[in-house]
């Protein structure tokens, strides 16, 4: 498990600067010198200049962005390096194949030519690239120099793998390099054009065809772009399989639910990959993943379990975890590909929702997974930490002590579950006298499904923006809205936002989040809510389900007058329990507790000239991106932060509150934009950096962990991951407005590089498409980089300091220009 900083930044960074420009040709020879001419008449005395700023009022400097002169194709180009990966990873693009010729063994003698009862094993493969034999005669040499392979040292993936199957018990049950059930083969040796072959030797016993086994081997050719952790991201790879006698092992997960997340085809580490010609879905992965493999990655157990000893157990050198003797026999396990994927998922990674939503991994199979033979202490063990912190990690699994009793798990389990070796399903059985597994878990999250059928709340129960009329005379807005769908009686407890777009932009000029000077807010509305806006009133309707909103725009008038807001954005944002007849109570230590469910809400806008509800195909920026891949990886939007109402209308609803004029308060200097935040979060900048305390082992541990974290398409460059095609370019500027950056943290107990840099106005383009790379520049502490690329973007476009007003006047002269 890394913890250690990489240098991925590098690669970003050349990325900003250098996305789309040519480069220069060559000066031309210098021509003759002309003759010197005559003196000019004096020229009149010209007009005025603009008056000077005062410090404050820097709107005067504002000027657009140039970013689209020389990284017009940014986003496209970012995206062309992530296609050259995965269309690698497709066999039927990939530009390099490989075949398993074969497997042979030939008896080993000793010095004297007596045979000494082991045997040499060899795998003959060939390969290609382009349908020319591939042929790589670099040698490998070890540190000191010796050469330990003659071929392949050119090529950044070469593994072969032979791997015994146990036919009666639909397993494979030893570890790598236990030969002769499981060997890992070396010494790459090229014997003709295209051809080579790999050796183990000290076998045990001659290869058989006969014996049901399968070789394994991957291959991958040039990286296209720095090796980040555990991740390389090649050009082209190829993976192949043989299979002697048979192998029907079929796998309880699906492939495609790695794909929701993970590139596809999916590769493990971008290269090893889960579908492999010629084997069931995972087979491959059981090469290496073996029933009886011992575990290595203790520490994602004592994460979970015990964090201040995981932070106390990092090596100061590598910023490995390094496990003692002690822990290694305590949190001792197997590295199967369950064990593998729950305790990293469950663990280490920043998994995007509840561990509890089997179905995102075993669609279609969960009677396979939640059976009486499954519910054992190591199944338990994979997701859930024994006794756990205090507090416990929000969004994580409970440890079992607080599911099952005290710390020792007493009366009902008085046993150490971490050395206790009986049968949980002795008791968690059909005809037992405990819950069995499937009454434990569904295999759904009860927060977004409403049934174990893989129903989602949200597909029946909806809000719907009804009708909406505009009085110009009185500047009051009128919206009828209701939600279908709904048990009878049910308490549904919407939230109303309105947002005023600014100058026909995509872009809020006005958030109904904000507050006034009477300290509420603009124009939102939420049932028993202390800060409603006084502007914005919502009463029941005629019907059951239903409600009028009525909102007073009057505040804004003038905005309205002069033309610089034209359009509003209307937001309805329905809160629902799971006992859908009674009140939301999301404190499950209390009586009544009524959690969330993730219901469907809906945004609409409206033309306050033409006075009608805009279709979403007619309103600019409503489809940047789309909903259902954010929920590819997070399911529902809201559940795992905030509440589900605030993911429920999609990303144009999240942007009725984060908008481009205020500063992040949460990421420093970002935007509190959805693009800038979004896009810093996903490059895993750290929340809350002002509260870490350094100086604790543990936050300190938490936040390496954090920035260290690598978006699931194993690089942020996947655009198309969150975006419509043709949707991530450099912002039209005619279309976007600029926006602050909140100023840096100041903590006294983080000694880093980068020092005070204040709060700024900026362009659309340094806002959103800068907020990855300075995410990356932030988490390297690389103060240089981060204040070159800001010289950049205020050299290119415009960097003011924030005061009051300055916002406002930068974007009232930049939208003159456009008008």
């Amino acid at each position: 498990m890394h913890v250690t900083k990489s240098r991925a930044f590098a690669f970003a960074f050349a990325l900003a600067l250098t996305a789309c420009s040519g480069s220069d040709g060559a000066n031309g020879a210098q021509g003759p010198q002309g003759p010197a001419g005559q003196d000019g008449a004096a020229g009149g005395q010209g007009p005025a200049g603009p008056a000077g700023t005062d410090g404050k009022n820097l709107s005067a400097t504002a000027e657009p962005e140039s970013c689209s002169v020389c990284h017009r194709d940014a986003g496209s180009e970012h995206q062309a390096v992530y296609k050259s990966f995965t269309d690698g990873l497709d066999p039927a693009t990939s530009k390099l194949a490989a075949t398993i010729v074969g497997v042979t063994s030939a008896a080993e003698v000793d010095a004297g030519g007596a045979p000494t009862g082991k045997f040499t094993w060899t795998v003959e493969f060939t390969m290609s690239k382009n349908g020319i034999a591939y042929n790589d005669d670099t040698p490998i040499k070890d540190s000191s120099g010796k050469v330990t392979s003659p071929a392949l040292g050119a090529t950044q993936q070469k593994t072969v793998y032979y791997t015994k199957y146990d036919l009666a018990n639909k397993g494979f049950p030893t570890g790598p390099s236990t030969a002769p059930n499981s060997i890992s083969f070396g010494t790459w040796t090229r014997i003709g054009d295209g051809r080579y072959t790999a050796v183990k030797k000290g076998v045990a016993s001659a290869f058989d065809a006969a014996v049901n086994a399968m070789v394994y081997a991957y291959f991958g050719d040039t990286l296209v772009m720095p090796v980040k952790g555990h991740y390389n991201l090649m050009d082209n790879v190829a993976s192949v399989s043989k299979v002697f006698g048979t192998i029907d092992y079929v796998s309880t997960a699906n492939v495609a639910g790695c794909e929701k997340c993970h590139p596809a085809p999916y590769s493990k580490h971008g290269y090893r990959q889960a579908r492999v010609a010629g084997l069931n879905d995972f087979v491959a992965c059981k090469a290496c993943h073996t029933d009886q493999r011992t575990g290595s990655d203790h520490g994602w157990q004592v994460l979970a379990d015990d964090p201040a000893a995981f932070a106390a157990g990092i090596d100061p050198v590598s910023g490995e975890f390094v496990p003692n003797d002690a822990q290694k026999a305590k949190y001792d396990y197997d590295a199967t590909v369950m064990n593998d994927t729950h305790m990293s998922h469950a663990m280490e990674f920043e998994y995007p929702q509840s561990m509890a939503n089997c179905a995102t991994c075993h669609e279609g199979k969960l009677a396979n997974i939640l059976t009486d033979a499954k519910f054992t202490l190591t199944t338990c063990k994979s997701c859930h930490p024994v006794t756990g912190p205090t507090p416990p990690v929000a969004g994580r699994a409970p440890a079992l002590a607080s599911l099952l009793g005290t710390p020792t798990l007493a009366p009902v389990h008085p046993w150490d579950l971490y050395t206790f070796t009986g049968a949980c399903n002795l008791c968690h059985s059909t005809g037992g006298v405990a819950k069995v597994f499937s009454k434990i878990h569904t295999g759904y999250d009860s927060a977004i499904y409403s049934d174990n059928a893989g129903t989602k709340y949200s597909d029946s129960i909806k809000a719907n923006i009804d009708s909406a009329s505009f009085d110009a005379a009185s500047n009051k807005l009128t919206v009828a809205f209701s939600v279908s769908g709904a048990a009878t009686g049910a308490l549904v407890k919407p939230t109303v936002v309105m947002s005023l777009y600014g100058y026909d932009t995509k872009d809020f000029i006005v958030t109904g989040h904000g507050s006034q000077a009477d300290g509420k807010r603009n124009l939102e509305w939420a049932e028993g809510a202390s800060g409603n806006s006084p502007r914005l009133t919502v009463v029941p309707g005629a019907a059951a389900l239903s409600w009028v909103a009525t909102a007073d725009l009057t505040t804004w008038a003038a905005k309205l007058a002069d033309g610089s807001v034209k359009r509003l954005e209307i937001g309805i944002l329905p809160n629902l329990g799971a006992n859908q007849t009674a009140a939301i109570q999301t404190d499950p230590t209390k009586a009544g507790y009524n959690p969330y469910i993730a219901i469907a809400g809906q945004t609409r806008t409206f033309d306050l000239v033409a006075k009608a509800l805009v279709a979403d195909s007619a309103s600019y920026g409503k489809a940047i991106v789309a909903a259902a891949k954010c929920n590819s990886c997070h399911d529902a939007l809201g559940t795992t932060f905030h509440s589900p109402a605030y993911g429920s209308a999609g990303v144009v609803a999240c942007r009725l509150c984060h908008v481009p004029a205020s500063g992040g308060s949460h990421l420093e200097m970002q935007s509190r934009s959805i693009d800038s935040y979004v896009h810093a979060i996903h490059s895993f900048q750290a929340f809350d950096v002002k509260g870490i305390n350094f100086a604790d082992s543990v936050q300190k541990m938490r936040y390496g962990l954090t920035i260290e974290s690598t978006y699931p398409n194993f690089t942020i460059l996947n655009c198309d991951s969150c975006h419509n095609a043709g949707t991530y370019g450099v912002p039209d500027q005619s279309k976007s407005l600029f926006g602050v950056l909140s100023a840096s943290a100041v903590n006294a107990t983080w000694d880093r590089s980068i020092g005070a840099v204040p709060s700024v106005v900026t362009g659309p383009g340094s806002r959103a498409c800068g907020s990855c790379h300075r995410a990356a520049m932030i988490n390297e502490d690389a103060a240089g980089h981060l204040a070159s690329f800001d010289a950049h973007t205020a050299t290119f476009g415009t960097r003011l300091a924030n005061d009051t007003g300055v916002l406002d006047a930068a974007i009232a002269k930049i939208m003159a220009l456009f008008k």
